[in-house]
């Protein structure tokens, strides 16, 4: 089996292209119904508060889930994981389209969130597999990128269809059964198994490209061993300071950012917008905006850091590479060393996270001053774009930091990660409507600001002191 590092690029591009199809639809099928729960409420009589939580259950279990499949992923490989989940969710998604009752459709909902989220847990080691380590943190971005930008693009197609549709809710989750129905068959044409080691050799056939399909001679590893193994190995890392105080600040920064997606529809249908459901389905393409400008800056910056510390470091070799040493190493197995820099530190890329959070926290500030003084909207739009710059900004950069921080754990890290994340977009649900209530929402975003500038301190900063004193 050949090494995925020296696989062709088309056939990288063509295996990303379908971890980027599933990854988009992981958090954006989660929050597809949130464009559509007025609709659920009038049909089945409940109050749009309570129809709301038909995603909240869902959001939950995408931490859990993606827990569970970390030992399945290390024991079986990474493709039978991702390919049986999805298609999974494909049929959890149809028995949503086909409820009758709120009770029937939030228990598929909860079940298509449990396994629905293994794109955002596989895609890293899919990442470590296919490319090398100077390639990781752009592989990053623009993968993360997708599956975050995902929860603001899937409620803006849902309304749309909902609208086209003339309020028929099933109609546009129909649509989605079909959108994992492709995403499944891209699995199929394109996926490859990317876990590697030299003494694992079959021919290139279709047999054994169906067996790799359902976790048959992608590892040599011994299963029962492996999933015992990797899940104690799973539990110490996430209480490693290392990883638990990045995970923590990832909690933080997207429990607001999520807060704001499940709630702007109700503000944005109320005096003094009085949207319509197209103009709330469009208005979130502020949240996409916000989305792809943290992938820009993620994008420069993590070029620059590494550039600006070799030219200040290595000022010699800052712009030679040396193919034949880099063959070399290729041909290693994956042992979970890095071809960096000698006095390079993973903490290094934590330094992407300064510019994001104030950005993140003044966004939070435009959007509950402008919500606050009934401003016009476009103070909502550009503060929204603000927070998500951070959000994602921020994410890309912790994500990167871990991944060379835990090299040969880069299945249980994404994990981690992903599990602190929706921990922090479960939460918000449950108190932020209340909050808001007894206190305004102009005192309740400013501190949420004040929380995330917190934060900053708490979790980043003694990462950093601790790694310089090291």
């Amino acid at each position: 089996m050949t090494n995925p590092r020296h696989w062709s690029l088309a056939k990288k591009r063509l295996v990303f292209a379908a971890l980027i199809s599933s990854s988009l639809l992981a958090d954006g099928g989660m929050t597809w119904g949130a464009t559509l729960v007025v609709t659920q409420a009038m049909q089945w009589n409940i109050s749009v508060d309570h129809s709301s939580t038909s995603l909240n259950y869902g959001i939950l279990l995408q931490g859990f889930g993606g827990i569970f499949a970390v030992p399945l992923i290390e024991a079986y490989g990474r493709l039978p994981v991702w390919f049986w989940s999805q298609v999974i969710t494909m049929f959890m998604v149809l028995g949503a389209t086909l409820s009758t009752s709120w009770s029937v459709f939030t228990t598929f909902r909860s079940l298509q969130g449990l396994f629905g989220t293994v794109p955002q847990v596989v895609g890293l080691p899919i990442i470590y597999d296919m490319y090398e380590p100077e390639d990781w943190p752009r592989m990053i971005n623009i993968w993360g990128t997708t599956f975050l930008v995902g929860p603001f693009i899937g409620p803006a197609l849902a309304g749309y269809i909902l609208d086209g549709s003339h309020n028929k809710w099933d109609i546009s989750f129909a649509a989605l059964t079909a959108l994992y129905g492709f995403s499944t068959l891209l699995i199929i044409l394109f996926g490859y198994e990317t876990y590697h080691a030299k003494r694992l050799a079959f021919p290139h056939s279709f047999r054994s490209r169906v067996y790799s399909l359902f976790g048959i001679g992608n590892t040599k590893l011994p299963k029962c061993a492996t999933l015992a193994t990797e899940s104690k190995t799973l539990l110490r890392l996430i209480f490693r300071p290392p990883l638990l105080l990045p995970g923590i600040a990832t909690m933080i920064n997207f429990c607001w950012p999520i807060g704001i997606t499940t709630t702007v529809d109700t503000f944005l249908h109320s005096p003094p917008y009085l949207f319509n459901t197209v103009q709330a389905s469009s208005m979130r393409f502020a949240g996409v905006i916000g989305a792809l400008s943290g992938y820009v800056f993620g994008y420069f910056f993590n070029d620059w850091i590494y550039n600006h510390h070799l030219r200040h470091h290595h000022p010699d070799t800052a712009h030679q590479k040396d193919p034949e040493n880099a063959r070399s190493e290729n041909d290693s197995e994956h042992s979970g060393s890095i071809r960096l820099s000698s006095s390079w530190r993973a903490e290094y890329r934590l330094h992407g996270v300064w510019f994001p959070i104030a950005c993140l926290a003044l966004g939070l500030v435009v959007y509950g001053l402008t919500l606050n003084f009934a401003k016009h909207w476009i103070g909502l739009a550009f503060g929204w774009i603000m927070v998500n710059l951070g959000m994602i900004a921020t994410t890309v950069a912790i994500t990167a930091y871990a991944l060379e921080k835990f090299p040969s754990h880069s299945t249980s890290v994404s994990a981690i990660i992903n599990m602190w994340r929706t921990c922090g977009g479960f939460s918000v649900a449950y108190f932020q409507d209340e909050w808001i209530k007894r206190n305004g929402v102009g005192v309740v975003f400013g501190i949420q600001a004040a929380v995330v500038v917190a934060g900053l301190f708490v979790t980043i900063v003694p990462i950093m002191v601790l790694a310089r004193r090291k």
